[in-house]
């Protein structure tokens, strides 16, 4: 066989039977004497150990959670709690239909908005959707963000006639109508203007049916 140095390639000739049943022998280069290890060609290479698979990890297990059965409705109970809320529903309707306040919205074919004048919020505009609306300081569904303006100042109600009536909640410097404050429910009118605190506000009714919105 033709043995080949690993480090100056040099070449030279080497009788393999010489290798016995060695699997490797030990070459002395008679050139540049590097060590180097040939395998013998006649036994067989020892393929390299595989590594062991790595298991894969078992599944979690779950806790084995016990329901329980739901318990079956019963039909007069259900009954009973259907018309208690139809018959709540009733009374609360029948409240604000005493109260002139058209249940469920507001009436058909008007606007409603309420214009800031003065205040925190002056120079905006926002539109009522409700028939209950109330001025606040902090809460309500109009925010004045305004400090003389109590927590929940005055309440709005806009009635089934259209007509519009407001009503100080004990508020600390009061709710002024036409300059004067108020002790009771007062009408207002479309341009009519009202303070609360510091705030000033304008009521603007628009018709749509008569000024349809572009």
């Amino acid at each position: 066989m033709i043995v080949v140095c690993s480090a100056c390639q040099a070449r030279f000739q080497y009788d393999d039977s010489r290798f016995g049943q060695a699997r490797t022998k030990r070459f002395k280069c008679p050139k540049c004497a590097h060590v180097f290890e040939v395998a013998n060609p006649a036994v067989p290479a020892v393929p390299a150990p595989q590594p062991a698979p790595i298991p894969a990890p078992a599944p979690p297990t779950r806790p084995l959670v016990m329901t329980a059965p739901l318990p079956e409705q019963d039909p007069a109970m259900e009954a009973t709690l259907a018309s208690a809320r139809s018959t709540a529903r009733r009374d609360r309707d029948s409240l604000l239909a005493a109260a002139g306040i058209q249940p469920g919205g507001l009436p058909a074919g008007l606007k409603f908005s309420l214009a800031f004048l003065t205040g925190p919020q002056a120079s905006t505009v926002q539109v009522l959707e409700r028939p209950l609306i109330v001025i606040g300081r902090e809460e309500g569904d109009v925010i004045t963000q305004d400090p003389e303006t109590s927590r929940r100042h005055a309440l709005l109600e806009i009635r089934a006639d259209g007509s519009v009536w407001i009503t100080d909640q004990d508020s600390t410097n009061g709710t002024q109508v036409n300059g004067e404050r108020i002790t009771g429910p007062v009408q207002l009118v479309s341009q009519q203007e009202f303070t609360c605190g510091n705030s000033t506000f304008m009521l603007l009714v628009r018709n749509t049916s008569e000024y349809p919105l572009h």
